[in-house]
């Protein structure tokens, strides 16, 4: 017994001085749960994609206005899918996955995706933390392509996400094995009305933009560790994500891409990009997170099919993109030809300096693909 009580004393000795830490540097700290809110909502909102513009580009994933493209391949069908991404930031490493299936019936099209994400590790602003994170989503969406409709609103297509209210996260922070913050958050609200609009021939301008509005219920029991009493809090938690941006073929509209030579197939082929984004998070008892970024991408064939000896079965592109805080992103996008037009797969990289309280910066390794099959 004399050696448990001086464990415990310790221990207790040993948490106080990290206390006496965060007191004497509170900068780094402070912004601890809006790092976390912002790293849950990363894959979420398309960062963790490599292409650096989403809001307009057809084949993004974040805006549920953009899902009618897809009504152009499969106008009646399924889409399977399946992503997963690893983030990491500083020593904190999560692993997130989301299947999917997409159901096409022009000129709707409607989507179910699972998001489950599970991780943890050493807290950067908090020496000697640990904290452990989980995460569970599911989310559904719609859209209709109003050009498809007796409205003729031709390229127009709107669409809706919204998270159910099964959604769930749970935040624990430890020290030596004592866990001293434990946090359980629900989902109340999470709305993603998205527009998109394309014109032009072979629909090159684009333009889009959505806004994501999310709340959620946080029930935290936080140890004092220089008391040792238990407190219980209700909080909540809000965020909001505007993005906005337009998506080009350049070259289409100046005839360049006419040529019939593999330079101008290449050119036809070629898309940018731009993004602004505004984005609000606010959770309890830290200073509100509000700013601006801008994002920029580019879309090429990696080789022209007259140059790619696969391209009757594969087409590789790459794609890329910065944004305005130093964050870049590098993929490949893998679209199956001729008898493989079914499958398409985008394995990426992308670093970010974002979540500085966790890391100077956040890598993420992605990989999401989809097979498609029509009735």
């Amino acid at each position: 017994m004399p050696a448990v009580r001086i464990q415990r004393r310790r221990v207790r000795m040993w948490l106080v001085a990290i206390v006496l830490g965060l007191i004497s540097n509170p900068a780094t700290a402070q912004h601890l749960g809006t790092d976390i809110a912002g790293l849950y909502s990363l894959c979420l909102y398309g960062d963790c994609e490599a292409r650096g513009s989403y809001a307009a580009d057809p084949f993004g994933m974040a805006n549920p206005g953009t899902m009618p493209v897809a009504l152009m391949y499969l106008p009646r069908g399924v889409f399977v899918n399946n992503s997963y991404f690893r983030v990491n930031v500083g020593g904190v490493g999560v692993n997130v996955e989301s299947p999917g299936v997409t159901l096409t019936a022009e000129p709707w099209i409607a989507q179910v995706s699972m998001i489950y994400a599970e991780g943890g590790g050493a807290v950067r602003s908090l020496p000697g933390v640990d904290a452990s994170l989980r995460i569970r989503t599911i989310r559904v969406a719609g859209a209709v392509d109003l050009g498809r409709t007796a409205l003729h609103l031709t390229g127009l297509s709107v669409g809706l996400l919204a998270g159910l209210p099964v959604t769930s996260t749970d935040l624990r922070l430890s020290a030596q094995g004592f866990t001293f913050v434990d946090s359980h958050g629900d989902h109340e609200i999470g709305l993603t009305p998205g527009v998109h609009w394309r014109s032009g021939e072979r629909d090159w301008f684009n333009v889009g933009a959505f806004v994501d509005a999310e709340r959620s219920q946080e029930t935290t029991q936080e140890t004092d560790l220089t008391t040792f009493e238990t407190v219980r809090q209700r909080a909540k938690s809000n965020a909001w994500f505007g993005r906005a941006g337009l998506s080009l073929l350049p070259f289409v509209p100046t005839g360049l891409g006419e040529n019939p030579s593999a330079m101008g197939q290449f050119l036809n082929e070629v898309r940018l990009g731009a993004d602004l984004q505004y984005r609000n998070i606010t959770v309890p008892n830290e200073p509100t997170l509000s700013r601006e970024k801008g994002y920029f991408g580019l879309d090429a064939p990696l080789l022209p099919d007259a140059w790619n000896p696969a391209s009757d079965y594969l087409r590789v592109y790459v794609i890329g993109g910065v944004d305005t805080d130093a964050g870049w992103g590098l993929g490949a996008g893998l679209y199956g030809n001729g008898p493989l037009e079914f499958f398409s797969c985008n394995p990426a990289y992308s670093s970010r300096p974002l979540a500085k309280s966790l890391g100077n910066r956040l890598d993420v390794w992605a990989a999401t693909c989809v097979v498609a099959l029509p009735f």
